[in-house]
């Protein structure tokens, strides 16, 4: 077909706005997704014409939101590119995407491609005296394999194939992924790395990562704001700093939206967390240029504000060096909670080591000194966990 359909345009943007987990992939086109939150799984295959056992692809007999998720996350198709919403493909056109030139006319392709045995070498030289491998530096080019998401963009806690390639997949994902094996095949006690298919490493060990991430999880939901929508980006609920205008009734605004010219006639008072009083807070003027503040409120009316934030390459931050040389800093020793399987730099989501510097931001999260000072004096001055907003 020639153009895309509006129910194939709906299931797009379902499958965009989605985390989906690939469960298993059955050859080149062949995938078992589940929906993160959902028990059932459901089988997608790409070919001539395209199929899902969802119940909404055979009600509809149109492309359902995971064949739009496999076409426009796993293979990293751009949108506009009329295979997306073709109801089949043929061969050549599926051979382009296996081969990632449908992805290289617009957006970058899949890492997932990357060629494994080429970098036998330098695994070797990663050996530890324990046998294991180092875990691989993270690009911004680098998502996780089981949910297709960048993982630098996400900041969320990753694990890493500790036997083989040494690659770095979120450890929610890699969570679900252990279980499902070990329920498909309760014999086998060995974790297969979802991209090298070697050891990942011990199921202990992964327990220890999700317990010691999903406890962070746990305190950062204590920031949450339950029932409370954001009025300008229509995020609900509010996480971290909840601003209450104290003219209108029931208006609030999250960190980003406060900072942005939404609403500014009137005064605020805020709070960080839910149990707390709400006290006066102090609006600051944008130093941004016009042309930037015009930009941020198109953004909001469209709700599209935290990812612009999230991903801008301008530098947004104005804090200074003392300010950001005021935050406590600290060295691990070896008794250090920090040393926890699952604790790490959600900058670069790498590991901590005895004797490294680390900084903790008045919001109470800590990070490799080197990788936060850079980002608060380089980049953005928010805390990457929870968005917290620093200000001289």
């Amino acid at each position: 077909r020639r153009v895309n359909s509006d129910a194939c345009s709906w299931h797009q943007d379902q499958a965009l706005d989605t985390t989906i987990l690939i469960m298993r992939q059955t050859g080149p086109t062949g995938f078992l997704l589940k929906e993160e939150g959902e028990a059932k799984c459901f089988k997608v295959f790409l070919g001539d014409i395209h199929s899902c056992t969802c119940p909404t692809f055979k009600k509809e007999k149109d492309l359902c939101k995971h064949v739009c998720w496999v076409l426009l996350r796993k293979f990293r198709v751009p949108r506009q590119n009329p295979v997306t919403w073709q109801l089949g493909l043929v061969e050549r056109e599926i051979n382009e995407i296996l081969r990632g030139i449908a992805a290289s006319q617009g957006i970058r392709p899949s890492p997932n491609t990357r060629n494994l045995v080429s970098d036998v070498a330098k695994e070797e030289q990663d050996k530890k005296t324990n046998g294991t491998v180092a875990q691989r530096e993270i690009t911004p080019e680098d998502v996780c394999p089981i949910c297709q998401e960048d993982l630098l963009g996400k900041h969320l806690p990753v694990t890493y194939c500790k036997f083989g390639c040494g690659n770095s997949v979120h450890i929610k994902c890699m969570g679900v992924w252990a279980n499902h094996q070990r329920s498909s095949n309760p014999t086998d006690a060995t974790i297969k790395c979802p991209m090298c298919r070697e050891d990942f490493g011990p199921y202990s060990l992964l327990q220890k990562e999700l317990s010691t991430s999903h406890r962070e999880t746990l305190a950062d939901r204590k920031k949450e704001h339950l029932g409370i929508k954001c009025s300008g980006c229509q995020v609900c609920p509010v996480v971290g700093k909840c601003y209450k205008c104290v003219q209108c009734c029931e208006y609030y605004l999250c960190q980003t939206c406060f900072n942005s010219p939404e609403h500014n006639q009137h005064s605020f008072s805020f709070r960080e967390r839910p149990n707390q009083r709400w006290r006066p807070a102090s609006r600051l003027r944008s130093s941004a240029p016009t042309r930037q503040v015009s930009e941020y409120s198109h953004l909001i009316l469209n709700h599209k504000i935290r990812s612009f934030c999230s991903n801008s390459s301008q530098a947004l931050s104005d804090l200074t060096e003392a300010t950001i040389r005021s935050f406590r800093m600290e060295v691990i020793r070896r008794n250090s909670t920090l040393l926890t399987p699952g604790n790490q730099c959600r900058v670069c989501l790498r590991g901590y080591q005895v004797g490294q510097e680390v900084r903790q931001l008045p919001c109470r999260h800590k990070f490799h000194k080197d990788c936060i000072d850079n980002r608060l004096l380089h980049q953005h001055a928010t805390c990457p966990v929870d968005g917290t907003l620093f200000t001289n």
